[in-house]
């Protein structure tokens, strides 16, 4: 009974740390990406992102779920 406990904490452990992956990709241009299943898209420019990543390991790359923002549209004056 008491391993049947710890497999499921630790499938729980694992679960959480690949649904955290997952939340990281945020709506920036770019990503750094640091391991199998490990990035974080929080990056207004590409040197934002490779200033992350220098020393530490990974590479950086365009994020392909970016959203640029709507432009506003403009309101015509009515006089």
């Amino acid at each position: 009974m008491k391993a049947a406990g710890i497999f499921l904490a630790t499938l729980t452990v694992i679960l959480a740390g690949i649904g955290g992956a997952e939340a990281q990709r945020l709506n920036y241009p770019y990503c750094a990406v640091y391991g199998f299943r490990t990035e974080s898209c929080a990056f207004n420019t590409m040197a934002q992102c490779l200033m992350t990543v220098s020393g530490r390991g990974g590479f950086c790359q365009a994020n392909a779920w970016y959203v640029p923002p709507a432009k506003a549209k403009s309101r015509k004056r009515t006089s």
